[in-house]
């Protein structure tokens, strides 16, 4: 049981509460987890200390403290499951009841890591071969090991980069190599510090193999942060770098498991180079569309037998047709009171005639027969209570896809006009938001958009650009 795993592995703080979203989690919540969820929640509350903007912030729960957490890890039981845990960091919530022990200062935990050596034999053999592999290609212009300061931004100290290079048609790029843990401040520290100068990080990791179910914390961060590709520089990779006369990395590409499932030699020049994120050879954190897809399936056909039983004038006893029932049963949580079923089966109504008009294929699923998008959604926003709640939602959808230009300049007053009339509205947490979340993460879910959007996987009906 998750909560008996809990109670063992007796932990202090019991829930943080993470800005802007996802709010007050709990240490029950945050366990319950895959552990890619809560992987990238504890990176962005470190970039997000590092000052990212794009991070989060999180504060211990306990009544008059405040002070800031981290998640934290540890591995139990013979399978050396890894379980997650909110931690105060150092220096921080002092005199809290759920302040940990004291533990070693940076600088200490630091020196005792490396028995006073910041720099390995392995390390330099590591940036060493980087530094001549790199010089193969005929595209080489610039090479230093350890050497150039990059300067950091107003009140950001710099860095010195293990292998930065540059070849002609590529940005200035940065190899740090990973040999132990490297701490997880200084992964996120030095991701947003070169991001920040578009200058590409790849961390190459040595001395662990991918494939062990025990590698460290440090080398999981990295690995999630480069789209659970994994890193090295093998005598394999050397050969075929010798071979090809350009620098070739060994890429282990892990499941959201944490299994691997495929090995590669990879170029560096076919990795992929977003403008947020570290490069990748091939996304494996990417959604499922077709998955997403076929949640929205039961609900289509259920909105196809309401309108054919009721000519698209249906009522809550209609919720009991069996195709209803069925969409409603897939939805991760009940929703049992039958006014909430009605409303919410209207907004998703309303939300599938949009993307319909969004995919090109305008369907009305609401009414008997509106014309096209625009006269459903005004028609629809023109009834008050719980369909005018649904403005803010209607909203979201519309500037997250093809629709913000589609519809015609009127729509956005209705919805305008709708928020304003209606101050209790369908946002994040709400129940109706959720679900919508769970039918088109597309748009609604942020963290997927977000993931589609890197991995330029997003449909084109849920891009503004598109059509």
């Amino acid at each position: 049981m998750v909560t008996d795993d809990i109670a063992s592995l007796k932990r202090t703080v019991k829930g943080a509460l993470i800005l802007p979203a996802p709010g007050v989690v709990s240490s029950v919540d945050l366990v319950a987890m895959p552990e890619d969820q809560w992987r990238a929640l504890r990176n962005r509350i470190s970039d997000g200390h590092n000052g990212d903007p794009n991070g989060l912030e999180a504060q211990c729960m306990f009544p008059g403290c405040g002070g800031h957490v981290y998640v934290s890890e540890r591995a139990k039981g013979k399978g050396r499951r890894r379980y997650p845990y909110f931690a105060h960091r150092q220096g921080e919530g002092l005199g809290c009841p759920w302040h940990p022990r004291s533990k070693l200062t940076a600088d200490e935990a630091r020196a005792a890591q490396y028995q006073g050596n910041q720099v390995s034999a392995a390390h330099e053999f590591i940036c060493a071969e980087l530094d001549r592999l790199v010089r193969r290609d005929v595209r080489f212009q610039a090479v230093e090991i350890d050497r150039t300061y990059v300067a950091g931004d107003q009140g950001q100290r710099g860095r010195y980069p293990d292998v930065r290079f540059r070849w002609e048609g590529f940005p200035e790029c940065v190899c740090e190599v990973q040999l132990s843990n490297t701490f997880q401040p200084e992964i996120s520290e030095r991701g947003i510090f070169y991001e920040g100068k578009g200058m590409p990080l790849i961390w190459v990791l040595h001395g662990v193999e991918p494939r062990l179910d025990n590698l460290p914390s440090s080398f999981r961060d990295v690995i999630l942060r480069h789209k659970n590709n994994a890193f090295a520089l093998d005598r394999e990779a050397i050969a075929a770098s010798e071979s090809e006369n350009t620098l070739i990395l060994k890429c282990f590409l892990l499941d959201k498991g944490r299994s691997v499932v495929e090995t590669h030699l990879v170029r560096f020049d076919a990795l992929r180079f977003p403008n947020r994120g570290l490069p990748y050879f091939r996304n494996m954190l990417l959604p499922d569309i077709g998955s997403f897809r076929a949640r929205r399936l039961p609900w289509i056909d259920a909105l196809k037998a309401l309108k054919e039983a009721t000519d698209g004038n249906w009522y809550t006893s209609n919720m009991a047709l069996p195709q209803v029932v069925r969409a409603f049963d897939t939805l991760p949580r009940p929703m049992a009171d039958a006014e909430d079923r009605y409303d919410f089966a209207r907004l998703v109504a309303m939300t599938m005639t949009l993307l319909s008009e969004a995919g090109g294929r305008y369907q009305d699923l609401v009414y008997r027969q509106m014309p096209n998008a625009t006269a459903a959604l005004n028609t629809f926003l023109s009834r008050g209570g719980p369909q005018q709640a649904c403005a803010e939602a209607i909203r979201t959808l519309v500037d997250r896809s093809a629709l913000a230009n589609k519809l015609k300049p009127t729509v956005r007053e209705h919805i305008m006009r709708a928020i304003s009339l209606e101050p209790e509205q369908v946002r994040p947490r709400h129940p109706f938001y959720d679900a919508l979340s769970w039918l088109v993460p597309e748009v609604f879910d942020d963290v997927v958009r977000e993931e589609l959007e890197l991995g330029e996987a997003l449909p084109g009906w849920a891009s503004v650009r598109s059509l």
